[in-house]
């Protein structure tokens, strides 16, 4: 296959949609989108998240030292999408579209009834790197739709979880399990 080099950019990347839940002063819930997000520890479980210009997101996580992290679902794109372009400094984005949201139970945090796996976080480090910030949370709880039972590693069914996949531009969605962690090991030794 012949192969040719493009500029430095960020115009692959597909990513799991989240929300990123936080209260504002008034103690309305304010959440973005974010896709640059992933784990970065397993003891303690901690994820990340990077976010770049002035987002009151930003600016609340850094003031409440803690976030929600909410799964987005092929069928909250429309939310995703509207708290991803409209601003939480001019407007209540939860109440302009009916989003049903409540405290989380470990930490004082909104979490949306609609997601079905939620992160609560307390945040213990803001790295400044480029044009960007990277928030590092450490996981204090996690809230499941009572319809997910088996949660162990490599069990959790995505194509019936639904989740919203981005890549710059487009949303997409999973339809297809092609194989397990270990397939090369099992393909070698038969």
């Amino acid at each position: 296959m012949v192969k040719h080099s493009i500029l430095p950019q960020r115009g692959f990347f597909p990513q799991p949609v989240y929300l990123i839940g936080t209260y504002k002063d008034d103690g309305n819930p304010n959440f973005a989108l974010i896709t640059w997000i992933t784990f970065c520890s397993v003891n303690p479980p901690m994820m990340m998240f990077a976010s770049r210009g002035k987002k009151l997101t930003r600016e609340l996580v850094e003031k409440n030292g803690m976030f929600s992290a909410n799964l987005v679902t092929t069928n909250m794109m429309f939310m995703a999408d509207y708290f991803g372009n409209t601003s939480g400094y001019e407007k209540n984005k939860c109440e302009d579209i009916q989003a049903e949201y409540s405290k989380g139970p470990a930490l004082n945090v909104p979490v949306l009834k609609e997601s079905p796996w939620i992160y609560e976080c307390s945040l213990i480090d803001i790295i400044e790197k480029g044009d960007g910030y990277i928030y590092i949370g450490e996981i204090k709880n996690i809230l499941v739709d009572g319809v997910i039972e088996d949660i162990g590693y490599g069990k959790i069914d995505m194509i019936n979880l639904k989740p919203l996949i981005y890549a710059p531009g487009q949303y997409y969605k999973i339809t297809e399990k092609i194989g397990t962690v270990g397939l090369s090991k099992k393909k070698l030794i038969e």
